[in-house]
């Protein structure tokens, strides 16, 4: 196999739970918000509480992925979107017919159809769910995960009353195993060498790389039930294993929302670019409530971390506020003109269903 359109995209499901930032939105209420793309599923969720979107991204593949999907609410419901991805319960059985038929459904440009195209064959017109680079790579270090564990290795997602899964946690969970795998697998040389290609963050988070994994496990599997984690049912089966795990793009409720406003008359665009450089333009002047910027600032150095938030001030009204996730890094950045609001909402960073991220909400003075 060539590949050639295949190992483009980078993430297919998406490596963040957007839930959260949906629930952070319904609280501050914007209707103007600026979002890294992804894949498209950590943007358009968001569109259930605002009335315009914009999505950046660098890459055009993810981009055309994210139109992909905003061109899915338009033209179908929601069984027929959770089947074209194949979230549960559609997983395990044969879609593909169907799937070339809301393909061909879809109103989309010539590259953008073109691309997908070439995907789609290259995948037997199976589902890309997991087609990007980020989730095959998990679907890697599923199966080790389940050679060291061993019997029994999903035990944890039998429960679903979050005290005895606890319980199991603290008192039956193979701990010696997991901590074995949490070291062997959750450090620099191994990310960096099948995710990172040489471009790993540059931790300044003051425990190691497997304390740090360590406790975000810790926190995953003792404040939410792990059956409801899809990043949970990533690691431990390389896939979303039944519908309990599914994140927001694939419940009804945000699904209706999202398709109202997306066949409305609300604007959605995509650019493509330095999310930095886009936002200091004088066209985005006092233009968003909210900036959705992922862990991208985890991955700054220099002027550019100790800035950035200086030069994306313009984009943003009064009061408007920034999100960052951050990864392994907290962004040495100069915060003058903003106010921390972390922790206005810190009783919802716990429900968190990823957990490797720390979350930082600064509101424009």
């Amino acid at each position: 196999m060539v590949q050639k359109y295949f190992n483009q995209l980078n993430y297919s499901l998406g490596n963040e739970d957007t839930a959260i930032d949906v629930e952070i939105v319904k609280r501050l209420g914007p209707k103007d918000i600026f979002s890294v793309a992804g894949c498209g599923s950590r943007a358009l969720p968001l569109l259930e509480s605002c009335n315009n979107l914009t999505m950046v991204d660098f890459s055009s593949y993810q981009l055309a992925l994210s139109r992909l999907r905003l061109e899915l609410y338009r033209k179908v419901d929601w069984v027929d979107y959770c089947l074209f991805f194949e979230f549960p319960p559609f997983q395990g059985q044969d879609n593909r017919h169907r799937r070339r038929e809301i393909f061909a459904s879809l109103e989309l440009s010539e590259g953008d159809r073109l691309f997908f195209k070439g995907v789609f064959d290259e995948l037997s017109w199976g589902s890309l769910l997991y087609a990007g680079s980020w989730e095959r790579t998990f679907q890697k270090l599923s199966k080790a995960l389940r050679f060291i564990l061993g019997k029994n290795y999903d035990a944890l997602f039998k429960f679903q009353n979050l005290e005895e899964q606890v319980d199991y946690f603290k008192n039956e969970f193979n701990k010696v195993r997991w901590n074995s795998l949490l070291f062997l697998l959750g450090n620099k040389s191994v990310f960096n060498a099948l995710l990172y290609k040489g471009d790993f963050i540059s931790k300044n988070a003051p425990e190691s790389h497997f304390e740090y994994y360590k406790q975000s496990f810790d926190k995953l599997f003792t404040h939410s039930l792990a059956r409801e984690s899809f990043f949970a049912h990533l690691c431990f089966y390389g896939k979303i294993n039944h519908s309990d795990g599914n994140p927001i793009e694939a419940k009804k409720d945000n699904f209706s929302a999202v398709k109202e406003k997306a066949c409305g008359n609300s604007d959605i665009s995509f650019v493509q670019g330095d999310l930095v450089e886009i936002l200091s333009r004088d066209e985005y002047a006092n233009k968003y409530d909210f900036l959705s910027l992922s862990d991208v600032p985890s991955y700054f150095s220099g002027d550019m971390e100790r800035l950035f938030l200086q030069k994306i001030s313009s984009s943003l009204k009064k009061s408007g506020v920034v999100c960052l996730r951050n990864y392994l890094r907290t962004p040495e950045a100069d915060y003058s003109g903003f106010e921390d609001i972390t922790e206005q909402f810190s009783g919802i960073y716990g429900l968190e269903k990823v957990g490797v991220y720390r979350f930082q909400l600064f509101q424009k003075k």
